[in-house]
């Protein structure tokens, strides 16, 4: 059986994926099933079937198991989690412990898994401080620090910001949906951030105003979480990177003009490397790093 193989898990909001992903990020076996919700005992259940059957397809022994989740992590124990209907925390890592006592085990959120991977694997590769933000329906966010994965629920995307008047969390005008919000607060109907580009594309005036505002309001935002981590370099994700040809070269400027009066690296942002496949890439890496492959990122 080879070692080098380990069980990588994606538990999001909508579908529970379970893979045997060898130390190239193959994946050899994969299921996939709607995730359960309101039931964590039952979803633990399911996540032991499906690892149980991708092990026997892929011929693996169980060796070392990343999870990466929807929901608030700490030392491997699952807080509070919204999308899968646990409120007051479960301890998933007994479980596996009970069930696979000789496998390692990491468990993280789905942010912070997704900027292992990038420092690990992808655009980050190579710093020893980068920083991970997705930008979608949401804002999420996740750091690595000294090549280590930062183990802490990050709600950068709840950050309160300032508009005519009035406090906004940062994705509700920021993120994919907040640029519908934006829009619709300056007379503008859209159906989706889609939209909105595409028209910043074609040059349409009506929403020249609103990408600005939308770019200087971001811009800041980014500049803030770089005042607190000062990564040395970032990698964006998500539905809005669809249109990075349109911003991005904009945002690093205006992000980077925000941080100006102050001595700190400079903003670098990057096209994050995975987008598909990324919950069970991320999980695998971590797995992987808890054998010791691919330790080393310089």
């Amino acid at each position: 059986m080879n070692k080098n193989v380990v069980i990588s898990i994606d538990c999001g909001g909508t579908n529970l994926r379970v893979a045997a992903v060898d130390q190239d990020l193959k994946i050899l076996a994969v299921r996939r099933v709607p995730t359960i919700h309101d039931n964590p005992k039952r979803l633990y259940e399911t996540m032991k079937e499906l690892i149980d059957q991708v092990a026997e397809e892929a011929k693996i022994e169980v060796v070392s198991i990343g999870v990466s989740i929807c929901g608030t992590v700490v030392h491997n124990r699952v807080g509070k989690c919204g999308n899968l209907g646990i409120d007051r925390g479960y301890d998933f890592a007994e479980l596996f412990h009970r069930d696979y006592p000789k496998a390692l085990l990491r468990i993280a959120n789905d942010a912070n898994c997704s900027a292992f991977v990038e420092a690990e694997y992808g655009a980050n590769r190579g710093y020893s401080d980068s920083c991970f933000i997705t930008i979608s329906s949401g804002i999420g966010v996740g750091l690595v620090h000294n090549h280590e994965m930062v183990d802490l629920p990050l709600e950068a995307g709840r950050l309160m910001i300032s508009f005519k008047g009035k406090y906004y969390e940062a994705e509700y005008l920021l993120s994919g949906n907040g640029i519908v919000h934006l829009c619709a607060m300056n007379n503008i109907i859209i159906n989706n951030a889609g939209d909105f580009f595409a028209g910043v594309r074609r040059g349409e005036p009506k929403f020249v105003p609103v990408y600005n505002l939308w770019l200087s309001m971001l811009g800041i935002w980014l500049g803030n979480i770089h005042l607190l981590f000062d990564c040395q370099s970032y990698a964006l994700s998500g539905g809005v990177m669809k249109s990075q040809d349109v911003f991005l070269e904009d945002l690093e400027k205006v992000a980077n003009a925000s941080i100006a009066s102050w001595n700190f690296n400079p903003i670098v942002l990057k096209n994050a490397k995975f987008e598909q496949d990324v919950g069970i890439v991320a999980a695998a890496s971590l797995a992987l790093h808890e054998l010791g492959i691919n330790k080393g990122l310089i």
